[in-house]
């Protein structure tokens, strides 16, 4: 395969996605495997990125290799420390921290980047800041806030292609457990109710003050139990209350159209919540990422 330029891997804890880039930023080839962070011992994951570069069509000697995500974290290869926000692509190229590895590999890991609320608590991110650089190059725009759902979603502010800050918001974790965990799933059957998550946003935006949720959260007990809500409408009831409490928390940093960035499922139910909410979203291709490797390869000078 030729006109490859750059190697890009997006290296999370429960998978590895690697892909060749040309000079245009298009992806020449993709592979992946389930080989995420935490299932490798810390000694071997130079073995598995050369595993998976030798598996590509494409040899990678020579040519710049970027990875980012929990690969840089405590628990990964080698830790590349957070950068502080504000952050513009110029300080996570200058953070980028290079790993030795087989000699004829160049590889390097992105920086994470901290941020800190108003009373100080620290809240941080791996692999989203390159997804949203990615989408700033792709969509060729300057500012907004960017949605990417997921285990623990974030929401990021944007402003002169700088991320000013970002809120975290652990909901799919949260789901999670509540439904496999607690007596709220004892009452929930597939396949859930598309109509109920709805339900659950609208019941989100009741007026209520501190810990008015966790209140709510009962109410998929309390309605399945007087008829009002079914087996099969319990698990997209609670669903919503979590979006919606999230969605209404995190557009108060909101600036202009809110952009989500997520696989299509989950995507379709953060736009259905927003809708729910009258708040003005925009859907965008998670694949973004790439785009992001390449910019940060190139304001690193790769």
């Amino acid at each position: 395969m030729s006109g490859a330029r750059l190697i890009a891997a997006d290296w999370g804890t429960t998978s590895l996605r690697v892909y060749v880039v040309d000079d245009d930023g298009a992806i020449l080839q993709t592979s992946e495997s389930s080989n995420g962070v935490l299932s490798i011992p810390n000694d071997q994951f130079g073995a598995i990125l050369q595993q998976s570069l030798a598996a590509l069509a494409t040899d990678a000697a020579g040519l710049p290799i970027i990875l980012s995500g929990m690969i840089g974290s405590r628990q990964g290869w080698v830790e590349a420390p957070y950068a502080k926000c504000p952050v513009s692509i110029d300080d996570l190229a200058t953070g980028v921290i290079k790993v030795d590895v087989a000699e004829e590999y160049d590889v390097h890991i992105i920086p994470g980047i901290e941020t800190r609320s108003g009373t100080g608590v620290p809240d941080v991110i791996r692999g989203e800041e390159t997804q949203i650089f990615g989408a700033l190059a792709r969509l060729d725009i300057a500012n907004g806030t960017f949605l990417l759902p997921g285990t623990h979603s974030k929401w990021v502010t944007v402003d002169n292609r700088q991320i000013l800050g970002f809120q975290t918001y652990m909901t799919g974790e949260v789901f999670s457990a509540l439904r496999d965990h607690t007596i709220l799933g004892r009452m929930m059957a597939e396949p859930a109710s598309d109509a109920s998550f709805e339900r659950g946003v609208e019941a989100s935006a009741s007026d209520g003050g501190p810990g008015h949720l966790l209140h709510q959260l009962f109410s998929t007990r309390t309605l399945g139990l007087f008829g009002e809500l079914s087996d099969n409408e319990a698990s997209g009831y609670l669903s919503g209350l979590l979006v919606g409490a999230e969605m209404r928390a995190g557009s108060k940093h909101q600036q202009g159209a809110i952009h989500v960035m997520a696989g299509s499922t989950l995507s379709d139910l953060y736009v259905r919540a927003a809708n729910a909410l009258d708040l003005e979203v925009i859907a965008i291709d998670p694949a973004s990422i790439v785009y992001g490797h390449r910019a940060i390869a190139e304001a690193a000078g790769m």
